[in-house]
């Protein structure tokens, strides 16, 4: 199942050194003239790179890179058998250079690790490019894992009750600051530096937003009714947290075999998502209180406690309630820690919202490509509602 929760891959082919002319011409050529024709050549524009010179001699006559120096991660889109794909050449003066392909959404569905490697070398093939040239390891420069969550019951309610979660969660985390996607359509955690990228959006809305200078075609209309009602928590891997991973926090090299993983996403998520949104369901805030004043496992001390912390967080939002909050950061710490014991997201929505709760839209368990989400596992979802008497 690890494709259903994987959106995008970026291999990374490094050229040899001592073929690096060869390599950037066959590109150059396979790109613009389309040496093959199963590949449907999408029309070029002029790569644009930080740095200009004039080309002279041989490289002038090359009119779609007059004034460039460079192929600097400028992507080349095709579309093929496989779904959607993008090439990317790095070309560097004194470093080393690499070949990029860029797998996403239907180029990785229902594909094991083999096959996706086979296809990134068919690609590179389609166009000209002896795969001899490369170093053929196969090592990723970007993953990207996804959980959808989908609204099926009270969509509108459920809608608001996201949106103030969003609206109420921390501001900032381990130097990952929060900020607005643009229209309004969700947040991202963005890292100033290698750390991970945590986005939760609507896909839905993304899509149209997307489409909407496109003419409508029953594939656009197709891609639009599978999106519906989705909103989707999306955890970006990009090289530098990739590299880091070799030696720290993971300790795994930055391959296929290691991240095409279940395990290893999972693991992502617990690190970089969790700490944001936690696992447990969100309550509405009165929900939120009416369960721990009649928790037994509670003294009356710490249920008291617990209805402030909740409340204070509701109000202030994450970031400031901490900030404010009346004890120390490790009793804050300590105070979060007994409200997830007995199954309480810190996070609550608020009282004007015509649902008691929400499922928990960043875990893997409601994800609705995943396990109760499956049509083989329809009993547990049903059963898993009925826990939390979503039909009460």
């Amino acid at each position: 199942m690890i494709d259903n929760i994987t959106d995008t891959m970026t291999f990374q082919f490094k050229v040899k050194p001592s073929m690096k002319d060869v390599l950037f011409n066959d590109f150059k050529t396979g790109v613009v003239y389309g040496v093959r024709e199963k590949w449907k050549r999408k029309k070029l524009r002029n790569p644009k790179t930080k740095t200009k010179i004039h080309f002279t001699g041989k490289n002038a006559l090359y009119f779609y890179y007059k004034g460039f120096d460079i192929f600097n991660k400028k992507k080349y889109p095709f579309t093929g058998d496989y779904g959607y794909y993008s090439l990317d050449y790095c070309h560097y003066k004194y470093r080393d250079e690499y070949v990029l392909i860029t797998f996403q959404h239907n180029a990785i569905k229902n594909k094991s690790k083999d096959e996706l490697y086979e296809d990134s070398l068919e690609l590179l093939e389609s166009i000209g490019i002896d795969s001899k040239l490369l170093e053929t390891e196969k090592k990723l420069n970007r993953i990207d894992y996804k959980h959808d969550f989908e609204f099926e019951n009270k969509t509108f309610a459920e809608y608001q009750a996201l949106m103030c979660i969003l609206k109420k969660s921390r501001n900032s985390f381990n130097g990952v600051s929060k900020e607005k996607l643009k229209e309004g359509i969700g947040i991202k955690y963005k890292p100033l530096s290698s750390y991970a990228e945590v986005i939760v959006y609507d896909k839905e809305q993304e899509r149209k937003n997307r489409l909407k200078t496109k003419k409508k075609t029953s594939q656009i209309e197709l891609e639009l009714k599978e999106y519906k009602n989705v909103f989707r928590t999306e955890l970006r891997l990009k090289n530098k947290r990739l590299y880091y991973n070799t030696n720290h926090t993971l300790k795994v090299d930055k391959t296929l075999d290691n991240y095409y993983n279940e395990e290893i996403s999972d693991e992502c998520f617990r690190r970089y998502v969790e700490p944001i949104f936690y696992t447990e369901p969100f309550y509405r805030l009165d929900y939120a209180i009416l369960a721990i004043q009649s928790d037994r496992r509670l003294t009356e001390k710490e249920a008291e406690k617990l209805c402030q912390l909740v409340t204070d967080i509701n109000k202030k939002g994450f970031t400031r309630a901490k900030a404010e909050y009346n004890y120390s950061d490790d009793t804050f710490e300590k105070h979060i820690k007994l409200l997830r014991s007995i199954d309480i997201n810190p996070l609550t929505f608020d009282e004007d919202i015509d649902i008691p709760f929400l499922l928990n839209f960043t875990t893997k368990e409601v994800c609705r490509d995943f396990t109760i989400y499956d049509g083989e596992h329809e009993d547990l979802k049903l059963k898993l509602y009925d826990e939390l008497g979503f039909f009460h």
